[in-house]
């Protein structure tokens, strides 16, 4: 949402392009669970489009156009696909503590996104106002609160809360535009090449790098997931898997007109907490996600989610 507003994508496309990243990560999870081939890892990993990029994406977007995003996310998956292939040697040179600096790094970096989404948006003609603030104040407050109360297993849905919280409020506030829901279909399919990308030398050398920090992050989690969870090291073949599903898939994934993906670093912290590893188990998550994906409703009611109620949520996902 917030790399389809930069790049003013019109409500329509943003609706489609959530659809479309539901989608991708129901695909993206299963590969990872069951492997096609040597992509994937085989390990109870789940996918969804990644933070990582949101910056990089805020930069090359409107300098060159969401096509030339498309562009470089389908050579840079390639790429990252590819030398995952090798993760013996990338092994060597990345370390726990390395990787444990990038997610630190990422989270860093995407504060000051997350902190225009809180108060209206790039370029939004009311931008800082009072009903802007109000929204985003009572979402993240309500993150933090159900973080600090809720028990258990209920604690990952914090952000969850938070969301409908906000959303609720803005639908009181009259912020919520909701007839793109109404004109939603009932159901639809990802359209292939729904942009034509394209591919700009400079965007796809940045993005690329980019992807060179995305691998770093998914050797961080298939790492923590083996050690922390199964109790032993990660095979130098489940992260060859967990990086080219990462990467094969993203280029996939750009083909449809969506962003790339990775692990999900929260979903480590919730099998750890639940000691439920069952490939099958996680296997329904990737089931509900791709059912969400065809119904374009969801889509639709997630691009009406105003932006302030987004940053509110995003400042407490980039900080954990």
């Amino acid at each position: 949402m917030i790399v389809a507003r930069v790049c003013k994508l019109s409500p329509q496309d943003t609706a489609s392009l959530i659809q479309t990243a539901m989608i991708v990560a129901g695909v993206g999870t299963l590969v990872q669970l069951f492997a096609v081939w040597r992509i994937g890892a085989r390990l109870p990993l789940v996918m969804g489009v990644s933070f990582t990029f949101v910056s990089i994406f805020c930069f090359v977007g409107p300098k060159w156009g969401f096509e030339a995003v498309l562009g470089a996310a389908i050579v840079g998956g390639i790429i990252e696909g590819l030398l995952g292939f090798f993760a013996a040697y990338w092994r060597r040179i990345i370390s726990p503590i390395v990787a444990a600096c990038v997610v630190t790094g990422i989270g860093f970096s995407l504060l000051p996104v997350g902190a225009n989404s809180f108060a209206g948006g790039f370029g939004a003609p009311d931008f800082g106002s009072v009903q802007n603030w109000v929204l985003g104040t009572v979402t993240l407050l309500s993150c933090i609160a159900f973080n600090i109360f809720a028990k258990g297993n209920l604690k990952p849905l914090a952000v969850l809360f938070g969301l409908v919280t906000g959303y609720v409020l803005a639908l009181f506030m009259g912020k919520v535009d909701l007839s793109l829901v109404s004109s939603a279909g009932l159901l639809s399919l990802p359209r292939f090449l729904p942009f034509e990308p394209e591919f700009n030398l400079s965007a796809i050398i940045s993005v690329s790098m980019i992807f060179l920090v995305s691998a770093t992050e998914t050797i961080g989690d298939t790492s923590a997931m083996t050690s922390t969870v199964l109790k032993r090291e990660a095979s130098d073949r489940e992260i060859s898997g967990s990086l080219a599903c990462d990467g094969f898939v993203s280029s996939l994934s750009a083909l449809f007109g969506c962003l790339p993906i990775t692990s999900f670093s929260q979903n480590i912290g919730l099998l750890a907490m639940t000691k439920v590893v069952n490939r099958y188990t996680i296997a329904t998550g990737a089931g509900i996600m791709l059912l969400a994906g065809v119904f374009p409703i969801v889509g639709a009611l997630l691009a009406s989610l105003p932006e302030a109620v987004l940053g509110g949520c995003t400042i407490m996902i980039f900080g954990n």
